[in-house]
């Protein structure tokens, strides 16, 4: 029997695992001096495999959760050697008998997003770069990442000893085929094909021309899980590293990733929008394709136009649902409204996404919007009130959504309240709001985010003050700011 001396024990080593030769190393079965049944996997001394030993170190100090411990390095025979326990199985031979069901599959995403979280928080930073059902193995009641052979810290730049060519095709996101710096958003889009080729026993992107379809298709439309889930799915998925919601985001959104949308309405309405959706993606494929070489806002705000139909949809169909007599005029306003909506005295319409202009504010903004309601009706001169949507990162840094906001007036002094208040404004005017200074500007209305895959809240707010429009009830509101305002955006 073949011994080694690593760095903390003494070590027997057993016969290889029958698929412990990929990667970049081959894995065998290990004894420890106090009994101790592990695997060891060898490294040849590459130039930069030196890497897999320090990566090793780094997510053992960080002490990350859902991560296979390394109880062991060294040097053996000519080539590094990294200790971990033998695991019962791999995520890869798990999934070969085609769909997980959905509450299995959720719990699995969760214990990869605990990690991934987990390995974005850690100081500095560690990205996986190579995340992939064969490296994700179940150890001790949780599936746990393993593999951290390309891994790399966040804060350093892509060197020739991270081997930055080394990726697997299935798995590998845009900027890794553009040669790009991989960021934790990198990890995020490997998630969203594991979490994909969860739900619908079938990865995303079959190949065999993988870097094209990486780099200019979207994927095709989940029919299986919640639309929680799928929406979740599709923005891991997001061409553009910034649109993808962090790791952390996704631990707290699977919570309830699981479970419907509380109205049943908002249910079929996901179901009825699966051909727009279809040919929205085809859409934004096609611009992704156009938009490889140009600025990254061009890219986000295909992405804003693409989720956008998710905040329009359902409120067409709701008032076609409820008010089928009310008259539905699309691409009003020479072109600038997607719809505007009329019933009795009240008016309800919905503008076409921009491109926002420059802004001086706290948050990047990529796209609005505006929605607006009136009465003809009016009520001591109160004509209605418009909302500000924004595709943003207004909470958190770089998860880009659609948020809701308004404004109204500020300062000192008695003013006039205007015939339309709360108001909506454009970012390039709208920067005096979030300054420190007393302007004249002043949010009345906070940022919350809209709900794609549940917008019923959002959905019934508005159909309720058009309903009060068409009435000539609608008025202003009792106090401004209506809800308190103060935290929520982030200052920088």
């Amino acid at each position: 029997m073949t011994t080694m001396s690593l760095d903390a024990r003494t070590w027997t080593l057993g016969p290889q695992l029958p698929d412990g030769d990929g990667g970049f190393g081959r894995v065998f079965n290990v004894t420890g001096e106090n009994g101790l049944v592990g695997v060891a996997k060898f490294v040849a001394k590459d130039p930069g495999a030196e890497r897999e030993l320090l990566m090793g170190d780094s997510v053992r100090a960080a002490a990350a959760r859902n991560v296979v411990p390394v109880w062991d390095t060294g040097e053996h025979a000519g080539q590094w050697v990294i200790v971990m326990p033998k695991a019962d199985k791999s995520l890869l031979s798990h999934m070969t008998a085609g769909p997980v069901p959905i509450p299995e599959a959720v719990d699995i995403m969760r214990d990869i997003a605990t990690a991934l979280a987990d390995l974005a928080g850690a100081d500095p930073a560690i990205i996986h770069r190579d995340l992939k059902p064969g490296n994700i193995l179940f150890l001790d009641g949780s599936w746990c990442l393993a593999d951290f052979g390309i891994a790399r810290y966040a804060e350093q730049t892509t060197g020739a000893d991270t081997r930055n060519w080394a990726l697997t095709r299935p798995y590998a996101a845009p900027e890794q085929w553009r040669m790009e710096r991989a960021t934790p958003a990198t990890d995020v889009y490997a998630f969203g094909v594991i979490a994909y080729e969860l739900l619908a026993g079938s990865r995303p992107f079959p190949g065999p021309d993988f870097r094209h379809q990486h780099l200019f298709e979207t994927a095709p439309t989940l029919t299986a899980g919640t639309p929680r889930l799928r929406t979740l799915i599709e923005e891991c998925l997001y061409k553009p590293m910034e649109a993808r919601p962090s790791a952390a985001n996704i631990l707290a959104r699977l919570k309830d990733a699981g479970s419907k949308p509380s109205s049943p309405g908002a249910s079929r309405l996901a179901q009825a929008n699966i051909a727009e959706t279809e040919r929205l993606a085809r859409d934004y494929a096609e611009a992704v394709r156009q938009s490889e070489a140009e600025a990254n806002d061009a890219a986000l705000f295909e992405v804003a136009r693409q989720s956008f139909e998710s905040i329009s949809q359902p409120l067409v169909a709701a008032i076609e649902a409820d008010a089928p007599i009310a008259h539905i005029e699309y691409d009003a306003g020479s072109g600038t409204m997607a719809w505007v909506a009329q019933l009795r005295g009240g008016k309800l319409g919905l503008s076409k996404p921009r491109q926002a202009d420059y802004w001086e504010g706290p948050f990047r903004l990529i796209a609005e919007a505006v929605i607006t309601v009136n009465q003809s009706q009016r009520q001591g001169g109160y004509e209605g009130r418009s909302h500000s949507l924004w595709f943003c990162d207004a909470q958190e840094e770089g998860r880009f959504a659609w948020y809701e906001t308004a404004f109204m007036s500020g300062g000192l002094g008695n003013r006039a309240v205007p015939s339309v208040d709360p108001f909506s404004r454009e970012g390039h005017v709208a920067s005096v709001a979030f300054s420190r200074a007393i302007g004249t500007l002043q949010l009345a209305w906070p940022f919350e985010e809209v709900d794609r895959a549940d917008p019923s809240g959002f959905v019934d707010r508005w159909i309720g003050w058009f309903a009060d429009a068409a009435t000539g009830t609608l008025s202003h509101p009792s106090s401004m700011p209506e809800k308190p305002t103060q935290g929520s955006y982030r200052l920088s």
